[in-house]
């Protein structure tokens, strides 16, 4: 098994990539509801990935990252991964943004909201089409852990007509092992197709849960890949050649967002409006049973290939695959 890069907490440059730091307007909102009533901005800490091999205009990437925060081993490695491939890639650190890239786990969760980590994909998804290398056209949004859950939620046209201020959309959606926590009741999307991955193994999302929203997805108008990999663990592609354990588990944490753009505790039927009330939600549902991560460089192989192959297709026909390899 190959050594896994080191987390030098740099970008890195490679002769066919150039790496460097942006940062791009963006805002904080804490729930949805909330997103649009301040004009204060936030400055959104970001790394750019440009394939110095290819011409543009690019086809481009947008990385939202995981509960651990960007790591070479990960978030990085697949901005230098996509950009050896062409495509120009964002890697977006919305927990650095907000002073949370320190925090543990539990604190970063609490603080930095899904809505927030929604308002920078789409911040980054308007940066980007803006600029005249990239391909507007073809704009994705790939995901870890946490990070998937976002690159789901963006599929929503609900949720691309909240965030989004011209009709751009993002091409296709990748997510990686990420949590099973919000369903929508108007689950109508952007007809873009999304690849869910996740391990066999991996006891940090919810197996009925992923079907339910996997149904919502191609049912609401995009083509699904589902693939669960057996003998699989959380993060295969995390620098963890020995299965490790962590203990903050959010299995049973469940949301529900209604068209208004309201967010419901699904376990208490309370409506999530601040801090106070997030808090309540977690420490309810969050548990300390825990899920062990493991690198398993022939998953990677195999994921990658996944990626490449959604991020060169087109919307077709709904429908759901549901694939143990």
């Amino acid at each position: 098994m190959n050594e896994p890069p080191r987390d030098t907490g740099e970008p890195g440059n490679m002769d066919d990539v150039s790496a460097e730091r942006v940062t791009i307007p963006t805002t904080s909102p804490f729930v949805l509801t909330d997103y649009g009533r301040s004009k204060a901005g936030t400055s959104m800490a970001a790394e750019l990935y440009t394939p110095t091999a290819f011409q543009p205009p690019f086809p481009a990437v947008v990385v939202s990252e995981g509960l651990g925060g960007v790591k070479s081993s990960r978030e990085r490695r697949y901005g230098r991964f996509l950009a050896q491939h062409g495509f120009l890639t964002l890697v977006i650190d919305s927990f650095k943004t907000r002073g949370f890239e320190n925090a543990a786990h539990p604190i970063r969760a609490i603080n930095v909201t899904e809505s927030m980590m929604l308002a920078d994909a789409f911040a980054a998804l308007t940066w980007l089409a803006a600029r005249p290398d990239v391909d507007r056209r073809r704009i994705y949004n790939i995901g870890f852990s946490y990070g998937g859950m976002i690159s789901i939620l963006t599929a929503y046209e609900q949720i691309r007509r909240l965030f989004a201020p011209t009709d751009d959309a993002f091409a296709a959606h990748v997510s990686y092992y990420g949590p099973t926590v919000p369903r929508l009741e108007d689950y109508r999307t952007t007809g873009a197709p999304l690849a869910i991955l996740n391990g066999e193994l991996d006891r940090n999302f919810h197996p009925k849960r992923l079907d339910l929203i996997a149904g919502d997805l191609s049912h609401g108008g995009s083509a699904v890949e589902n693939h669960v990999f057996p003998d699989t663990y959380h993060q295969w592609d995390s620098d963890d050649l020995v299965r490790r354990f962590d203990r903050f588990n959010i299995r049973d944490l469940g949301t529900w967002i209604d068209p208004g753009h309201a967010i419901f505790d699904e376990r208490s039927g309370r409506k999530i409006t601040n801090f106070t009330t997030r808090l309540m939600m977690i420490a309810r549902s969050v548990s300390l049973k825990g899920f062990h991560l493991l690198r398993d460089e022939d998953v990677m192989r195999r994921t990658d290939e996944i990626l490449l192959r959604t991020l060169t297709a087109r919307a077709g026909a709904p429908e759901t695959t549901v694939a143990a390899q």
